[in-house]
């Protein structure tokens, strides 16, 4: 029932950014371009590692050892291409898909409880909407960098990279609609993701392991963003932190 659940919603959650982008062709016509071009560079690094670098590394002893893990570095670098090629896109789709699902009233409906003042999307001034914003995301970007290393490791490398990097890349999803329901500048965002560090953790974990899937990495990245609307409610909306929902908020769990 469990599985059956998360394949229902997954299901639902397609049908609900197919409903989305036809609402809105210049979003859908953006997302085109920029999966395209995220597909084009992924398959031109693949190429590049295994045509240029694998060759040069076997050439050495020390080199014909690592050579053979140049395609597990392709698969770790994929989070940061997606980040990169999808940069201006993802926060306008993450706050479409709150507002298409009723999530943003329930949000500030929730805030407002909460803090006894009147519910109001705060929009982020100049600093905080660009030089703010562009470091949290090169921070992620980083971060997946670094944590990239552990693909090196065989076949579970793609996983430590996720566990490691995670939080991160959760956190540069939701950071426009964070910061619309008063969790403005890096400081109060930072302490607010500490507080619901878990449930960070393990929606990312789970986005940028989905990511690093070859080929259809771009469409899940899409999909991982639609998601990160439901992830914040289900977060934010609740007075408890619930591990589960970070998986729900990402692969399952009623829809609201």
């Amino acid at each position: 029932d469990g599985n059956e659940s998360s394949f229902s919603t997954i299901h639902t959650r397609i049908i609900g950014i197919q409903s989305l982008l036809q609402s809105q062709p210049g979003m859908m016509l953006n997302m085109s371009i920029r999966v395209a071009l995220a597909v084009a560079l992924m398959i031109n690094i693949d190429a590049f590692l295994k045509l240029v670098v694998t060759p040069i590394l076997a050439a050495s002893i020390i080199g014909a050892i690592a050579a053979p893990f140049t395609f597990f570095v392709g698969q770790a670098l994929q989070p940061i291409v997606f980040s990169i090629c999808f940069y201006g896109f993802d926060d306008p789709f993450v706050v479409a898909a709150l507002e298409a699902t009723g999530g943003k009233e329930r949000l500030l409906l929730a805030t407002s409880a909460k803090t006894g003042g009147v519910a109001e999307w705060h929009e982020m001034g100049f600093f905080n909407k660009y030089f703010t914003r562009w470091c949290i995301k090169t921070a992620a970007g980083v971060i997946v960098g670094f944590s990239g290393l552990a693909s090196a490791i065989p076949l579970v490398g793609s996983v430590f990279t996720a566990l490691l990097a995670g939080w991160a890349v959760a956190w540069d999803m939701v950071y426009v609609p964070l910061a619309g329901i008063g969790r403005v500048g890096i400081l109060r965002q930072g302490a607010s993701v500490l507080a619901h560090f878990w449930e960070y953790y393990w929606f990312g974990f789970w986005a940028v392991l989905i990511e690093e899937i070859p080929i259809v990495g771009p469409v899940c990245h899409v999909y991982n963003v639609y998601s990160a609307a439901f992830f914040l409610e289900r977060v934010y909306t609740n007075n408890d932190n619930n591990l589960a929902s970070a998986m729900e908020g990402l692969l399952g769990g009623k829809e609201l």
